[in-house]
């Protein structure tokens, strides 16, 4: 991808946690530079409205984020976007002047200005197609609006991540054993009076870290982990469900510990330091 920019226009007192979560996503897949937030953007010392304009002008992809208090007062009862000056109003205007990529970002519930209700240069705002970031679901809603600025930039998305064959078998393996545990614990319970209610759990725990480590999109959350983050999560759930499946157990040797407990969780372990030197690298 060539390098181009992004401009996050908002107004401080709208947009509270949002263009701060935004930003930080982004500089996650792109470089600092190629990302234009005001206050990280400006160095000490430079004109703030000459660099604005001239930021805005080069940007090829201007997020506009609009909370509920987007309009803005003066005091006066006059909404701030009205001011000629207002610098909301002047990035959004010239990015459209430009033909600018404007994407219009809708906060918490936030709705989009009614045409008349906005100055004469920004109404073509009310055509563009909007995204909604939402604070309960955060995470989720800003990957999304990653992955549309960046392939609007011309980008690819979702990004490659290293080591996806690796990753892959590593998962695959995984399902096949907590497939197997459900089969072997099925088999089992027909020749059984009862399956204890560790056993059920701990097969649970199994059963949901295949779900995990597959990044099924079963919940947003899930969606949106990294392949590093996941093989070390799965890690974690590993052993917990190993121990728990143990304590239901009325013995339980050494050797099943290493085979069952602790090969598996190292090799997650030692899988997720991998991709983390690798995404380093």
């Amino acid at each position: 991808m060539t390098k181009r920019k992004v401009f996050i226009s908002y107004r401080r007192d709208d947009t509270a946690g949002f263009s701060q979560a935004i930003h930080d996503r982004l500089v996650e897949h792109l470089p600092k530079d190629q990302v234009f937030m005001d206050v990280l953007g400006i160095e000490p010392g430079a004109d703030f409205v000459k660099r604005l304009e001239s930021t805005v002008d080069n940007c090829d992809v201007l997020l506009a984020l609009i909370g509920k208090r987007w309009a803005g007062e003066d005091g006066t009862g006059r909404a701030r976007i009205h001011d000629p000056q207002d610098w909301v109003r002047v990035e959004i205007a010239a990015a459209i002047r430009r033909g600018v990529r404007v994407i219009p970002v809708l906060l918490d519930g936030a709705s989009m200005p009614a045409v008349e209700s906005l100055p004469e240069e920004l109404r073509p705002l009310v055509r563009m197609n909007a995204a909604d970031v939402r604070t309960s679901r955060l995470n989720a809603d800003v990957w999304d609006l990653t992955g549309s600025t960046i392939v609007a930039l011309g980008g690819k998305w979702p990004p490659d991540e290293p080591g996806g064959k690796i990753y892959a078998v590593l998962a695959s393996i995984y399902a096949l054993f907590a497939g197997a545990v459900v089969l072997f614990v099925m088999i089992g319970s027909m020749f059984m009076t009862e399956v204890g209610m560790p056993t059920v759990l701990g097969t649970l725990f199994f059963v949901l870290n295949s779900v995990l480590l597959l990044r099924l999109p079963i919940h947003q959350w899930v969606r949106t982990l990294t392949r590093q983050r996941a093989l070390t999560i799965g890690a974690v759930i590993h052993l917990i469900g190993f121990a728990v499946m143990s304590a239901g157990a009325t013995e339980v040797d050494g050797v099943m510990i290493f085979v069952f407990g602790i090969v598996p969780a190292a090799s997650l372990f030692l899988a997720s330091f991998a991709m983390k030197r690798l995404v380093q690298s």
